[in-house]
């Protein structure tokens, strides 16, 4: 009966447009407004701080992790969190904290570690940091963006302390095994299109977007595996979380 009753849920909340909601990312009291039925996922703001029904899956996953009820109260966590984005509403609660660090691409021309434009430039296939350094690591529907996204996976592993982990999103298919290889650079670093180009919105590069390489399927979760992480697949479903809809799925990768 449960997922009848996650559809009639959903319904009510795309009908009403003003859904009531603790919401995980600025820890208030305030409703859902600007619901697109057609992406669940990436609209379904939260009245106060703009949130997206996607930024509080990773927020309220993270929240739990180190107990915390929003991120609101996030400056009084010791570790580190090294966050793969440097805006939105995500980053601006977290760099409340001193051992917070974020960071964004900006190219094969300069090395991880350089300040670009006053942000931190990190390749995350060749990341700059210490082995066994860094307790969570977050990605919101980045992986996806990476060339070979399993080097990527491999630096995560490195630089994360033991039973540190990486919370993360990507574009999913839970019915299929294989990843959706979609393109791919060559020898001669010519970018490869092996199926119709997808661009995804970035907020360092608004007019463009940035092109998909990969979307992922359940063959992601046995490669992690062989990284070396123990990983969990959460389907979240908290409607007065402000996250519901099919594509509410979180992943954390742990290091063991």
């Amino acid at each position: 009966m449960l997922p009848m009753l996650e559809s009639f849920l959903e319904k009510i909340i795309c009908h009403t447009q003003n859904w009531p909601m603790y919401c995980p990312v600025c820890g208030q009291i305030t409703k859902i407004t600007n619901v697109d039925p057609k992406n669940i996922r990436e609209s379904c703001l939260c009245h106060i701080c703009r949130s997206t029904n996607r930024q509080r899956q990773i927020a309220y996953t993270l929240c739990k992790k180190i107990g915390i009820s929003s991120l609101k109260k996030i400056k009084g966590y010791r570790g580190t969190i090294y966050n793969t984005e440097s805006y939105g509403n995500i980053h601006n609660q977290l760099i409340k904290n001193k051992r917070y660090i974020s960071s964004e691409y900006f190219g094969k021309k300069y090395k991880s570690g350089e300040m670009i434009k006053g942000f931190l430039h990190q390749d995350l296939m060749n990341l700059s940091f210490k082995n066994n350094s860094i307790d969570i690591i977050l990605s919101s529907d980045v992986f996806e963006h990476i060339p070979k996204p399993y080097s990527a996976h491999h630096e995560v592993f490195r630089i994360l302390k033991k039973h540190g982990c990486h919370i993360f999103t990507v574009p999913f298919y839970s019915n299929q095994y294989k990843d959706n290889n979609r393109a791919f650079i060559n020898k001669k670093n010519q970018i490869i299109n092996l199926k119709t180009p997808i661009y995804h919105l970035d907020g360092i590069r608004p007019k463009k977007g940035t092109l998909v390489y990969n979307i992922f399927g359940k063959e992601m979760l046995s490669k992690l595996e062989q990284i070396g992480f123990k990983v969990k697949m959460q389907k979240l479903s908290k409607p007065f979380s402000g996250i519901f809809g099919n594509g509410s799925i979180v992943f954390i990768a742990q290091k063991i």
